[in-house]
């Protein structure tokens, strides 16, 4: 059965191996020491973050990370690809969106990379636009913002 779960410590083993699938599947380089150590402090770096289970196993994650009163940042939308096509990444991002706008934020950013072509896809498709760069990741190069007061 396919669960949203609220991140526990107890999951960080199984967050890990999750990523280390998920990562090689998009192109991806997971740098657990480097620039994705914000994995290893779940609490510390985001304000929300979830799971999606099938059973036992994590298969998609989403969090928020907060900007400012008015302004929260889409982080980690990842599902692995035998998942995709399935309606569960709209789910997570609607987990989030929903959450966002329960806490009061105005507006939601995100930053990627162009060749997440069915990520970028899927937030057109709920509403998110392209915007200029918020945020010193010199890694993405998309740059998108959607807003929640509506």
């Amino acid at each position: 059965m396919l669960m949203i779960k609220k991140f526990d410590k107890d999951y960080n083993d199984k967050l890990i191996l999750f990523l280390q699938e998920c990562f090689p599947q998009s192109g991806r380089k997971l740098e657990l020491d480097g620039r994705h150590r914000m994995y290893s402090n779940i609490d510390a770096f985001f304000e929300n973050f979830w799971c999606l289970f099938d059973e036992n196993d994590i298969i998609g994650t989403v969090a928020l990370k907060k900007l400012d009163e008015e302004k929260c940042e889409l982080k980690s939308l990842y599902l692995l690809q035998k998942y995709q096509g399935k309606g569960l990444g709209f789910r997570l991002l609607k987990t989030a969106i929903l959450k966002a706008q329960k806490k009061g934020y105005k507006e939601m950013y995100l930053d990627t990379l162009s060749t997440s072509k069915k990520a970028i896809s899927l937030y057109k498709q709920i509403g998110f636009t392209i915007t200029k760069r918020y945020n010193s990741n010199n890694i993405a190069d998309v740059f998108m913002v959607l807003k929640l007061d509506f």
